[in-house]
């Protein structure tokens, strides 16, 4: 483990010659529903091909800067102030708010952007680290820490993803959104490399990385999926937001889809993926 020198991922990405990993995580802490653990922690990756990396790189202020026109003052594309309308998208009516996800969707679906996820809850988390010796840490990440655990087998299967279905010369510049671990932070094993440039995984703020921004969307569609397969009652604006959204369900690799019979009558998810 080392730590790596001053890299320029920026200029890397633009290169065209590297992957963009853009990773954030989700959850839904205190939130208790049947089967869904309140301290369960995802963390979500949305992977871009080199010859895409540019024009995502160049849209997305774009995109942002349209919101301006809306009277939305230094936005960002956060997905969960969006659903609920807080912040500065309270500005905004829910017709408006949806168009967001909507514009978000036909981005996906139109880039096809491959998405991997890993969700560990305190339970899980056990049982797999029970199955192994593990080290104590990786880097600033804490094999005994749940939250930094499913962060490591992110970025394991999305180094296995590189290796197996991008080509044997295929890189990365792999980048995470702040958090607890502070915007600038890095850290390197030199292991992971060439698949990651330098070995590298650097954490950055979304509003200098706007591809993060993609990872924020796929995080909350991901978490939204869980929560309203297992909601009583569906609402109109949450089946609204299902048609919205169902489309890109492919673009999740190791995520489980199944098709809703009987839509739109339906009430739940759980009493027609039951019968």
């Amino acid at each position: 483990m080392n730590q790596p020198g001053e890299i320029n991922f920026a200029s890397k990405l633009r290169s065209g010659q590297h992957y963009g990993v853009f990773i954030d995580d989700t959850g839904s802490p205190g939130l208790d529903r049947p089967g869904l653990s309140a301290d369960r922690k995802s963390w979500v990756a949305v992977i871009v091909p080199p010859h895409q990396i540019a024009e995502v790189m160049e849209e997305l202020p774009n995109a942002l800067s349209y919101l301006g026109t809306l009277g939305l003052s230094n936005p960002e594309f956060h997905f969960a102030e969006i659903w609920n309308g807080t912040g500065e998208y309270s500005k905004l009516n829910l017709s408006q708010r949806l168009g967001i996800f909507g514009f978000m969707a036909d981005i996906f679906g139109q880039y096809r952007f491959p998405v991997l996820v890993q969700t560990f809850d305190p339970r899980n988390a056990a049982t797999v680290l029970g199955g192994a010796t593990w080290p104590d840490a990786l880097g600033p990440l804490k094999f005994s820490d749940h939250e930094d655990l499913a962060l490591i087998f992110a970025l394991l299967r999305t180094r296995i993803y590189l290796k197996t279905q991008c080509g044997p010369h295929a890189s990365a510049c792999v980048i995470v959104d702040e958090g607890r671990i502070r915007s600038g932070t890095s850290f390197s094993v030199s292991g992971w490399a060439p698949t990651f440039v330098a070995g590298s995984v650097l954490y950055a703020n979304s509003r200098v990385v706007h591809p993060i921004q993609l990872a924020d969307f796929a995080a909350f569609v991901m978490n939204r999926w869980q929560l309203l397969r297992v909601k009583e009652r569906l609402t109109d604006v949450d089946k609204s937001l299902l048609e919205i959204i169902s489309p890109i369900a492919e673009n999740f690799l190791n995520l489980e889809s199944g098709r809703v019979r009987d839509w739109p009558q339906i009430s739940s998810l759980s009493e027609c993926m039951n019968r």
